[in-house]
């Protein structure tokens, strides 16, 4: 027994059960989220039904998670407008906020952004068998599940953004507004701009560097420093104190060349690197 132990609880195989232990976890959980209706059907046709029918099934994972955050976020504008009504001294102190913190909304848009949960689903619910079939790895194919995939992953984000980027605006108005009216806009814009790249990022990445294996490990070391590059570029912004029209119309000029090249090397490059890892 003792001789036998000694090759079997190595740290290497100890380490292999975890792993494997801490996957399944992952994967029930995503796999308690389905709601497996037989109602569901959609209107749409092709890659458009085909993705419809997979949202719909995973409303609690996808909408409805969005759904929460945004009445969250709903309740935490009125609160600040409750407190600006009733203690007028917290005016000029918001006010400053809204008009040079807008560097920090940069990590609460990357905290808030569901991609990494997104994209895990669709490997492990969809994509993990799909990829097994050799016409869901043609580019027509792969490129039209993109796109309904895109459109998806905006309008989930969205929801929570939006209300961000108003709830600002009207705490700027509430707290004595400013002498340039473009920062409403810039405030408003410039979050949507932010939730628009952190979608495209997500899923560009999962296209690009397609992380999981047969067994839906995570494997890619490059996915993985890109995942801890987004994460401390989002954390610096913590610290930056710039006026919201310079900074937020930075963001939005960057957020659009960001989407226009990546969409490019997806298109280009996808087809030969979306596929299971070994």
């Amino acid at each position: 027994y003792k001789k036998l132990y000694k090759k079997l609880l190595t740290p290497d195989n100890v380490y292999m059960v975890k792993k494997a232990t801490s996957t399944e976890t992952v994967k029930k959980n995503i796999a308690k989220s389905i709601e497996y209706d037989g109602s569901f059907t959609s209107n749409k046709e092709g890659f458009a039904y085909f993705h419809e029918l997979f949202v719909k099934r995973h409303r609690k994972l996808l909408t409805k998670s969005a759904e929460k955050q945004s009445f969250f976020l709903i309740a935490v504008v009125a609160l600040v407008l409750m407190i600006v009504h009733f203690v007028p001294e917290s005016k000029e102190p918001l006010n400053y906020i809204t008009l040079t913190f807008l560097p920090y909304f940069v990590f609460i848009m990357y905290m808030l952004n569901r991609g990494t949960t997104i994209t895990q689903a669709m490997f492990m619910n969809c994509d993990h068998s799909m990829l097994t079939y050799r016409i869901y790895r043609t580019p027509q194919v792969l490129l039209g599940v993109f796109k309904e995939r895109l459109k998806t992953m905006i309008s989930i984000n969205l929801m929570p953004a939006s209300i961000i980027g108003l709830g600002l605006a009207l705490i700027l108005y509430a707290t004595g507004g400013t002498d340039n009216p473009l920062n409403y806009l810039v405030l408003f814009i410039s979050i949507n701009a932010m939730s628009i790249f952190f979608s495209v990022h997500y899923l560009v990445m999962y296209y690009l560097l397609q992380p999981y294996t047969v067994s839906t490990e995570l494997k890619s070391g490059t996915y993985k420093a890109a995942q801890l590059l987004t994460y401390l570029v989002c954390y610096v912004m913590i610290y930056l104190r710039l006026p919201t029209i310079q900074f937020g119309i930075a963001t939005i000029v960057f957020c659009v060349a960001y989407t226009a090249i990546s969409l490019v090397l997806v298109y280009r490059y996808a087809p030969k690197t979306f596929k299971i890892r070994l």
